[in-house]
């Protein structure tokens, strides 16, 4: 059985003579340099095929090969020595205090993303829970409140004059609208932002309320005591989210009857 297998082997094989003309006839091979191709021009042919012109650069060039395989990995001074480990041990100080910079920052902004979406969402809890009862008397008026939340969302914040985006922030975002006004809840970095502004504009989001002042801002604080906050430039002091969604709501109310009472007189 093995000496059948070994002709059947032997079958499949060419012969030098076979092989050589697959390799001349290859396609690969005709589109290759020529066989004769002088390669004295890469500089490591032997000398004794270089020109008398040619024969000081290949010096040269092997002497300059030779400087750098003898010269690398070579001992160094002691001198050196020291002067690298310093170099190192100072580098990889810098290296390990920026990286452990970069992990803190980058810890404080999740937890002030956390803190925030936090905070807007209880905001839009109570507010949602106020429309709610509040559309028990409202309902079918243009003082009928709907409310959404968008949660985390990137929008444009500036653009070139070519239309292209050059800024961009990442908002949490929840709103009550009723048919005239629109309170908008905008939290980021470490502030939640109220804004009331009129509903046919809202969908421009924060390019719209570039324009308009909010009517509060809240500060927000983490620590490792937890969430703190501060109602900022205002003579209302809640002292709970539950009473600051109360004057919010109430705020937002009172600014579209007075609206709807001024169109009547």
């Amino acid at each position: 059985m093995m000496v059948r297998n070994d002709r059947r082997a032997d079958k499949g094989k060419l012969n030098r003579e076979q092989t050589r003309k697959f390799v001349d006839m290859h396609p690969s091979a005709q589109a290759g340099l020529p066989r004769n191709v002088d390669r004295s021009m890469f500089g490591h042919a032997g000398t004794d095929v270089l020109s008398a012109a040619a024969s000081g650069s290949h010096q040269a060039h092997v002497n300059v090969s030779e400087h750098f395989l003898s010269g690398f990995g070579a001992e160094r001074s002691a001198a050196v020595l020291n002067w690298m480990d310093e170099l190192k041990s100072e580098s990889e100080d810098f290296i390990n205090c920026r990286r452990d910079n970069l992990v803190e920052d980058e810890l404080k902004a999740s937890q002030y993303r956390a803190a925030i979406s936090f905070l807007v969402d209880k905001i839009f809890q109570d507010l949602r829970w106020f429309a709610f009862e509040y559309n028990k008397v409202a309902s079918g008026t243009a003082l009928q409140i709907s409310s959404s939340i968008l949660g985390e969302v990137t929008e444009v914040t500036r653009v070139n004059t070519k239309r292209e985006a050059e800024e961009t922030a990442t908002f949490f975002r929840a709103r009550l609208a009723n048919r005239r006004h629109s309170l908008v809840i905008r939290g980021s970095g470490n502030q939640v932002e109220f804004y009331i502004v009129p509903v046919s504009q809202v969908m421009a989001l924060s390019l719209v309320e570039t324009e308009y002042a909010p009517v509060a801002t809240l500060q927000v604080r983490v620590s490792d005591e937890g969430i703190s906050w501060r109602l900022r430039g205002m003579k209302f002091k809640p002292d709970t989210i539950e009473e600051l969604c109360m004057g919010m709501f109430a705020r937002f109310v009172e600014t579209t009857k007075k609206e709807l009472a001024s169109e009547e007189e």
